[in-house]
């Protein structure tokens, strides 16, 4: 069952993966100067950017956001796992796909309902920055957690099917 991917499979996800870490190196990096700068302006000249402040928040969240997505490429996402202790075989590999199941469930929801708020920020012209629409920044929630489910989603697949073929949890 468990047949190696095709080679342009195997570079999509290369070239993916990498995408996904350069676009959090460069948001992380932002944030840690722009942090930085904001300490050393008010510490010395008493003084700092207006709009800092705001795009830091920002900045956290999507560093946050798109952390869990990357996290979540290699199941590598926070988790009580406390059944994989005592479970193991079929059992083990069914409670994962019920797992899987819960969190592609719950992702998907908190897209949706993520998408209906950048939707009312939208309608409502929110903006951020002085003058930015919110919802262009507001959009990594629906966007992130839309991934992430995505990614469940296809792990759900991938162990439900290890499970109806027969394997063995690992």
């Amino acid at each position: 069952m468990n047949r190696p991917l095709p080679k342009f499979l195997v570079k999509l996800d290369h070239c993916g993966r990498r995408l996904e870490d350069a676009f959090l190196v460069l948001l992380f990096c932002a944030l840690l100067v722009l942090a930085a700068l904001q300490i050393v302006q008010r510490n010395l000249f008493a003084a700092g950017f207006v709009w800092s402040d705001e795009l830091l928040r920002i900045l956290v969240l999507w560093v946050g956001l798109f952390g869990a997505v990357a996290a979540s490429r290699d199941d590598n996402h926070i988790n009580i796992d406390i059944f994989s202790r005592w479970l193991s075989g079929r059992l083990g590999l069914a409670t994962r796909v019920l797992v899987d199941f819960f969190t592609t469930g719950l992702c998907g929801l908190l897209a949706w309902h993520g998408g209906r708020f950048v939707a009312g920020e939208r309608e409502y012209a929110t903006t951020l920055l002085d003058g930015i629409p919110a919802w262009l920044f507001e959009a990594a929630i629906p966007l992130a957690f839309g991934l992430i489910a995505w990614r469940y989603g296809v792990f759900l697949i991938r162990d439900l099917l290890r499970l109806i073929a027969g394997e063995v949890a690992e």
